[in-house]
């Protein structure tokens, strides 16, 4: 088990200390999935094709 102590902004955001992501395998601009289960946040690693992504978006370059 690996744990680190984080901090939460007045903006509610949250750091994922850089040794958890590596674990993970994720960095910036990764999708991830926030669950709450009996109390307790867990984070998942989501994977996502980049069709996927392009329909999220409102507005498509052209």
């Amino acid at each position: 088990m690996m744990k680190k102590l984080s901090c939460i902004t007045p903006n509610g955001q949250i750091t994922i200390p850089r040794n958890i992501m590596k674990t993970l395998g994720i960095s910036g601009g990764s999708d991830i999935l926030i669950e709450v289960l009996n109390g307790v946040v867990v984070l998942k690693k989501i994977e996502v094709s980049h069709d996927q992504k392009e329909s999220k978006l409102i507005y498509k370059a052209v």
